[in-house]
């Protein structure tokens, strides 16, 4: 009769176990798991470190219509200033710039943390007239190595991308007040606007 109950004790223990396995591996969030989507989103590839020179990751974004499209949907007709973490002083500065930018061809495009109406808000009430892309869970971020461990925020960085998502130029040291032109520009190897064309002799 010990025996017996012994033996249950220890059958009910190793349910109790198993399942309390169970629940912690399947309560684990999303993104803490390779390969995940949320809500509806693709599935993204695990994050790694973006680099000059490298491709940048194929990362999905929401379109102001909902829709779901990949980066290099947005990247096919120019090269663009892609823009993390910035506040509501450096979207405007990259408003303000806009005008140069796409004179020079290159697409400007900011990434905020927020979901799609509130960065809709945000676009109207600053008066952006370029993309402003939602990433309310970091996703887009987080492929860019653009996410700080410890706040889960995005940092400010930016980076050029060409035609064919290769990685032209970055900064991970923060956003500049002004002169994202030249940046890109210089990344890009093409002539600033603000360069001064040397007169004929």
């Amino acid at each position: 009769m010990r025996i017996t109950l012994i033996m249950i004790a220890v059958a009910v223990f190793g349910a109790v176990h198993e399942l309390s396995d169970r629940s912690s591996t399947s309560t684990a969030p999303a993104s803490a798991r390779p390969g995940f989507a949320l809500q509806g989103r693709p599935i993204e590839t695990p994050a790694t470190e973006v680099c000059l020179g490298d491709v940048a990751p194929d990362v999905s974004y929401q379109g102001v219509d909902a829709r779901w499209r990949r980066l290099h949907e947005l990247v096919a007709e120019s090269p663009v200033l892609l823009v993390f973490g910035a506040n509501d002083a450096a979207l405007r500065s990259i408003e303000r710039e806009r005008e140069a930018l796409m004179d020079l061809g290159i697409l400007p495009v900011a990434v905020v943390g927020s979901r799609l109406g509130v960065t809709r808000a945000l676009a109207a009430r600053l008066e952006l007239r370029y993309t402003v892309l939602a990433d309310p869970q970091g996703v887009i971020a987080a492929q860019f190595n653009a996410v700080d461990p410890a706040s889960d925020r995005a940092i400010p960085t930016w980076f050029v991308l060409d035609p064919k998502r290769r990685v032209r130029g970055l900064g991970r040291t923060g956003l500049p007040q002004h002169g994202y032109q030249e940046l890109a520009a210089s990344a890009l190897g093409l002539p600033s606007k603000s360069a001064t064309v040397p007169t004929a002799k």
